[in-house]
């Protein structure tokens, strides 16, 4: 079975993740697959690195269709069985190759596909409904949450199509860590000795709900003088953010920028709190990285998220957009250093035991082969 995965190249996040360890994992299965992008980016830097195959076809504007006949033409020449997309903007450039392509089509469902482009009113109007165009003809929707299945089906998608494969994360080979005071002298130096440390991992992007997780902080600012806030990441929103934590004076926020993939689990060890304020959410990784270090968690009861934490056991929600809210959790697990232990453990035994990433890739394998055998009949 030869599978091609297809997506921009140009993505961060949680999806990045997703790709690249699936895309590993099914290369230890024996299943022939590679990587199709359209542009150069630390998401294929990353990919060669692991040894996954890469193929670029350029596309420098999402209006250059010149694309479109050499993309569908590289697929029907590789002999593929199947084409799984990831994005957006892999799911608009199907919309003009479906018919070209040999092989039948499938795509994961990452995020809320109405919220993809919440922060840009042009794009918004123009590529939501391209992608809830495209994501209406592929054979079969994979989504990674419960929650995101009903949510498809609530809105006439074919309940048929549709297939729930929570991300899985690799809990046989945990990454080796930089020591704490290392990690921090290399990305946020200066930081007063033994305070202690709450962060997020996201996009700067709305749907992220970074400027929740910057308002808790604000709210915690006087009340909690012995800990400081780190925020890892880049995005469209990050003037925005930065200027507020300038115009508000605070102090106990430490911005990292871009935390590359090798580095990642060492930024979730030196906290104390991950943290995870999203408006939608998938099943994040952000949160499955933290709890693999057995770190406490607090964060919005968003998508995928109801089904991973177990409010006041695995870690502790609050309402989606409430900082307040936010901060009491945060605060509640700063105050108890027994609370966090507790609740860290426990979540590292949900993900060790539920979210493994073996058995997503077999999951994989199993959907792919019902695909395939589906179209010959």
């Amino acid at each position: 079975m030869k599978v091609i995965h297809f997506i921009s190249g140009g993505d961060t996040g949680g999806a990045k993740t997703h790709v690249l360890s699936l895309l590993k994992n099914l290369l230890k299965l024996n299943t022939d697959v590679s990587l199709l992008c359209i542009m150069e980016g630390i998401f294929t830097e990353e990919a060669r690195a692991l040894g996954i195959p890469v193929k670029i076809i350029p596309q420098e504007k999402r209006y250059d269709i010149r694309v479109f006949k050499k993309i569908a033409d590289y697929i029907n020449e590789s002999g593929a069985d199947l084409v799984h997309c990831h994005g957006a903007r892999a799911n608009y450039i199907t919309v003009f190759i479906r018919k070209r392509v040999k092989a039948p089509m499938i795509t994961t469902l990452h995020s809320d596909y109405k919220l993809d482009f919440a922060g840009s009113f042009k794009k918004n109007l123009i590529y939501t409904p391209i992608n809830a165009f495209a994501l209406r003809r592929f054979s079969c929707i994979l989504t990674v949450t419960k929650a995101f299945r009903d949510m498809m089906d609530e809105r006439g998608f074919d309940p048929k199509k549709l297939k729930v494969i929570y991300n899985g994360i690799d809990m046989e080979n945990i990454p080796p860590v930089m020591p704490k005071e290392e990690f921090l002298k290399t990305y946020c130096p200066g930081l007063p000795e033994n305070v202690l440390l709450v962060g997020i991992a996201a996009r700067f992007q709305k749907v992220k709900g970074v400027d929740v997780f910057i308002k808790a902080a604000e709210a915690l600012q006087g009340k909690c003088r012995n800990c400081r806030f780190l925020i890892a990441g880049s995005g469209d929103d990050e003037a925005d953010l930065k200027a507020y934590v300038e115009d508000h004076n605070l102090k106990n926020i430490c911005f990292l920028g871009n935390v590359p993939y090798e580095d990642i689990d060492s930024f979730y060890n030196a906290l104390d709190v991950n943290v995870l304020s999203s408006y939608s959410e998938s099943f994040p990784y952000a949160l499955l990285e933290g709890g693999r270090q057995k770190k406490a968690t607090a964060a919005t009861a968003a998508g995928g998220v109801v089904e991973m934490i177990e409010n006041g056991k695995t870690g502790f929600l609050s309402p989606t957009g409430d900082p307040k809210a936010l901060a009491d959790n945060i605060y509640k697990l700063l105050n108890n250093k027994d609370l966090r232990e507790k609740t860290g453990e426990a979540f590292y035994n949900k993900i060790e035991k539920d979210f493994s990433l073996k058995s997503m890739a077999q999951r994989h394998i199993k959907i792919y082969n019902e695909v395939i055998n589906d179209e010959k009949i």
